[in-house]
């Protein structure tokens, strides 16, 4: 019996410590982003990975004179991006944005840095 509790005891203290961080605690969160908004005269097409967001935005398909990509990281019901325009469109400009998750299908931006980002909220497209 004393080797039986030996092994136990043995494999329990050989187990990994699991801790859970803040970012686990934001990967837990209900949000699901991914699609289409539109805000500021344009339209966004976000992807979320966990707690990690991307998205394109541009003014329109054709001719925009602004387009967009962004990447960043919700905390809690924040997402803090950094965004810079992209060629497709003639204005070249970035920064960084702090955005309030306030649904899954409304985003309301909450502070800016870096030049100067148009939009100030995001619905999604049905």
């Amino acid at each position: 019996m004393k080797k039986f509790v030996i092994l136990i005891v043995l494999f329990v203290i050989s187990l990994p410590v699991i801790s859970y961080s803040q970012d686990d605690k934001v990967n837990q969160n209900s949000y699901i982003l991914d699609g289409a908004f539109e805000g500021g005269g344009g339209k966004y097409y976000i992807r979320q990975l966990g707690n990690e967001i991307l998205w394109y935005g541009e003014e329109n398909a054709t001719s925009p004179s602004w387009s967009n990509v962004a990447h960043g990281v919700i905390n809690g019901n924040i997402i803090t991006v950094k965004w810079a325009d992209v060629p497709k469109g003639s204005i070249m400009q970035s920064g960084s944005l702090k955005i309030r998750i306030d649904s899954n299908d409304v985003l309301v931006l909450l502070e800016q840095e870096g030049e100067f980002f148009a939009t100030d909220s995001w619905t999604r497209v049905p």
